[in-house]
């Protein structure tokens, strides 16, 4: 017990050096072996790194058992013939696939200039399209364009768009009278949004609303301008555009400079992206 308590001591050292100082770690160790099978401080390294990018909690002083245990089971496995299932190829073969994917995206995503500069000149970007102002709206949701028209002849005889929403509304927000409270309007699907930007305080939309998930009537209640996080506040949301814009730009050249045919089903006119 001592002893295995004393290496793993020795083994979280060596990988706290094997992630911090790479070039001054040292040679790659072996720490068991299982049926002549080696562990080695390369494979705990890869193995700690997994479980951190998984979030799951890290025991470096129950490390080896674990280790050995799931070699045991690894070899326990590829005598039983597992490794040769059509299932178990598939999902390795699509595990590698997301391994190949995240490898070379991390690569595009490690180019990005994210420097302050870079950064600010996003923020500066994102402010001036940004409207700076919140809504608050209440709305009533119908699956029919007739059932709308008939619910907003309702409203213009003065009936009470509160209890109408409740009483009426397919949405989420129904039962709170179609209370979406405060929100920035691009937050909402296109057409909500765009209705909504040509409403004052106090309007009603006169015709319904389509978008995706229905037919709509909706009801500004007010507006008010708001502060923008500050640069500061942002850099964290900034990074993370700034990634995304490069990925989905080296995504796009590469399918440009792919030929890629989408088979249709049998009967329909097959297409292709060239």
């Amino acid at each position: 017990m001592f002893k295995r308590t004393t290496l793993s001591i020795i083994l979280s050292g060596l990988l706290i050096a094997g992630s911090s100082y790479a070039k001054d770690a040292p040679k790659d160790q072996v720490i068991a072996t299982v049926n002549g099978v080696k562990i080695t401080t390369m494979d705990a390294n890869l193995y700690l790194s997994s479980k951190r990018a998984a979030r799951e909690p890290v025991n470096p002083a129950g490390l080896i058992p674990e280790l050995i245990n799931r070699e045991v089971l690894k070899q326990e496995a590829i005598k039983q013939g597992v490794d040769k299932d059509p299932e178990f190829k598939q999902a390795m073969d699509i595990q590698r696939t997301n391994m190949l994917v995240n490898s070379v995206l991390a690569k595009q995503v490690d180019k990005v200039d994210l420097t302050d500069s870079a950064l600010k000149k996003e923020y500066d970007d994102q402010i001036s399209k940004s409207e700076l102002k919140e809504y608050k709206a209440r709305h009533i949701l119908v699956k029919s364009e007739e059932d709308a028209k008939a619910i907003i002849k309702e409203l213009k005889s003065n009936a009470d768009f509160e209890k109408l929403a409740k009483e009426k509304s397919t949405g989420p927000s129904g039962p709170n009278g179609g209370d979406l409270g405060w929100f920035q309007a691009d937050s909402m699907v296109p057409e909500f949004s765009a209705a909504l930007k040509n409403m004052k305080k106090g309007d009603i939309s006169q015709s319904p609303v389509k978008t995706q998930f229905g037919w709509h009537i909706i009801k500004l209640e007010d507006s008010r301008k708001i502060t923008p996080p500050s640069f500061e506040e942002s850099k964290g949301r900034l990074k993370t555009i700034l990634a995304n814009k490069a990925v989905q730009k080296y995504l796009e050249k590469l399918r440009s400079q792919a030929k890629v045919d989408i088979k249709q089903p049998e009967g329909s006119e097959k297409k292709s992206d060239k």
